[in-house]
């Protein structure tokens, strides 16, 4: 192993302060959107299934969406965290299982330029979601971070997983270095995963350079 990183970052709710698909759908979306969410975070519908009657719901313009999205505030150690990446030339990869109409807006509105996978949003008669990322032989998410980062890891690079939540259960398992809280901090708890605690990436960047001294 080397001493070079490839950062998988999960974005709501982890680069995000807040889960922005679910604040999008808690303002715009029908009544029962967060029972429809809860069954997918239990396992019984998958992110295609959850999106497509969610987002069916939606009333609201491409123009008030994206003025949204502009809102959305990041975790405040972030920014410091990606100069420190970027300047040891270490390689952050975004994995969302959310959409990449808001990624892409935050991004653009912080002046960031980050390599990300996310389910696509798009409107024709509806707002719709498209899963270029889904594996066909899973379909839990519409974004197989797994299969990601399979494709994206490189011999003699550590690998670094951050985040929080369902989506992050199966990547977290398949990386070098896990940093989780929430929903993902006690999914590792309970399969025996070692973890980092984190709050915010702050947090992230005290904690990293001793951990990888270690594993190097």
């Amino acid at each position: 192993m080397g001493e070079k990183l490839i950062i998988f970052i999960d974005f709501d709710g982890t680069i995000s302060q807040e889960d922005v698909c679910n604040k999008m759908a808690a303002r715009y979306a029908g009544r029962d959107w967060e029972k429809i969410n809860r069954l997918w975070e239990e396992g019984g519908i998958t992110t295609g299934e959850c999106a497509s009657r969610i987002l069916s719901s939606m009333e609201v313009g491409a123009a008030e969406l994206e003025a949204f999205f502009q809102a959305q505030e990041v975790d405040p150690g972030f920014s410091r965290f990606l100069d420190w990446v970027q300047e040891r030339q270490h390689l952050p990869i975004i994995l969302s299982d959310g959409y990449d109409r808001y990624i892409k807006s935050v991004l653009r509105s912080q002046g960031w330029e980050i390599e990300f996978y996310a389910n696509k949003l798009y409107w024709d008669d509806a707002w719709r979601m498209e899963s270029p990322y889904l594996d066909e032989e899973c379909s839990k998410c519409g974004v197989c971070k797994s299969k990601i980062i399979q494709e994206r890891s490189l011999p003699g690079y550590l690998t670094v997983y951050i985040g929080d939540g369902y989506s992050d259960f199966c990547p977290a398992a398949s990386c070098d270095i896990v940093f989780a809280k929430n929903e993902l901090a006690g999914y590792c708890r309970k399969e025996g995963l070692t973890y980092y605690p984190y709050r915010d990436f702050h947090d992230i960047l005290q904690q990293l350079p001793g951990i990888v001294r270690k594993k190097v």
